[in-house]
């Protein structure tokens, strides 16, 4: 079993199994302010199979690479 690190939102390591992870995405919200908010947060969602999801504080684009290596 491979397990990558990621950075927790709330702080601390989260070791994910990206066997588990069916999809990546942004989160709720993120980049939605019609006023060009330049404080967005740098976070993505994992979803998993299990039908759980968290948030990690890399960006979208880190998390897929790093999930594809």
């Amino acid at each position: 079993m491979k397990l990558i690190e990621f950075a927790a939102v709330k702080g601390g390591p989260l070791w994910v199994n990206p066997d588990l992870v069916l999809f990546v995405g942004l989160p709720d919200g993120a980049g939605a302010s019609m006023y060009g908010d330049n404080n967005v947060r740098t976070s993505t969602r994992l979803y998993f199979a299990q039908g759980t999801h968290v948030e990690v504080k890399e960006n979208l684009a880190d998390v897929v690479a790093r999930l594809g290596a």
